[in-house]
């Protein structure tokens, strides 16, 4: 029983962690609107995993599907309800999430079945993405046509509420699609992450390895600039020594070729290094990028000779 839990706290934890960063990043204060989206997107989350224990890495699709959402509500609101009441707006955020847990909810038996098969079968369903996407759409498009200078601020929570009410109509008679679609997303997830954990000693050697080449090209551009007479960096416009920091900043921005152009190489020599290390820094990504990849289908190789023996 702890294992599930822990998939249930994982997506919990995604879920509220991006909406805080979200939260921080689009508002100044946080008040009642915050509270209500977060204790929503909570709810949502640990309502879903009760409905539906089995589906782990379904349950981290749909923290990261609640937390894309509050960015869309976020910028519907800013863009086309600015001026509605923040009581239309607290509602308006909760109706689609409400609809979809109200459709799961009503077709628990049939979406537990869908989740059964996929984990049984590894055979995916292929939910009609596109075809509840577009009502969905269509409602958003429409209220960027409307002249919202206009109106008063109570037409404006009306029109908010009745968009918000249409899109979560479409939610809740599509949901076991949504579920579908969040169920592939989940096997995707799965699937990635068991990719990832099994290359991660060949990309940690290549990142030893690119890091190196970045310490000690850093620490080159450094002692270049300590010892040899000359200007041989500007930074923001202004030639001077750079410090050990900045020369390793430098060096990582040179490598994977970037150049900011708020530092740059001022002599020749420098400007030499830099073009040596871009020269490595390509070839260091097309050497890394064949060696994982040479590293998974020898593990691949090695996985069907082992299944092959049993």
């Amino acid at each position: 029983m702890a294992r599930p839990d822990r998939y249930w706290l994982r997506g919990l934890t995604l879920t509220l962690g991006l909406y805080v960063l979200v939260s921080v990043a689009v508002t100044d204060t946080f008040g009642l609107f915050f509270i209500v989206m977060l204790a929503a997107l909570g709810l949502s989350v640990t309502l879903f995993y009760w409905l539906f224990p089995g589906s782990h890495f379904t349950t981290i699709a749909l923290a990261n599907f609640l937390s894309i959402y509050a960015c869309l509500f976020t910028f519907f609101v800013e863009s086309n309800f600015e001026t509605a009441s923040d009581w239309a707006i607290r509602i308006s955020f909760v109706l689609p999430i409400a609809a979809f847990i109200a459709g799961v909810s009503l077709r628990r038996e049939e979406i537990n079945n869908l989740v059964r098969h996929e984990a049984e079968s590894r055979v995916h369903y292929a939910p009609r993405l596109f075809l509840w996407l577009l009502p969905v759409f269509a409602v958003g498009l429409a209220t960027f046509i409307l002249p919202h200078k206009d109106y008063r601020p109570e037409t404006i929570s009306a029109f908010l509420l009745l968009s918000m009410g249409l899109i979560a109509v479409v939610v809740f008679v599509v949901s076991r699609d949504v579920t579908a679609f969040l169920l592939e997303t989940g096997l995707l997830f799965e699937e990635f992450f068991d990719q990832a954990y099994a290359l991660l000693a060949p990309t940690l050697a290549f990142f030893t390895y690119y890091s190196f080449v970045v310490v000690v090209f850093g620490c080159i551009y450094r002692i270049i600039d300590r010892v040899i007479p000359g200007a041989h960096f500007t930074v923001l416009g202004v030639d001077r020594e750079i410090t050990f920091l900045e020369s390793l900043y430098f060096s990582i921005i040179t490598l994977s070729t970037v150049g900011y152009g708020d530092l740059v190489p001022a002599s020749f020599l420098v400007r030499a290094i830099a073009s040596l290390q871009i020269v490595i820094g390509v070839w260091l990504i097309i050497f890394g990028f064949s060696e994982v990849l040479r590293y998974a289908r020898e593990r691949d190789w090695r996985e069907q000779r082992r299944h092959g023996r049993h």
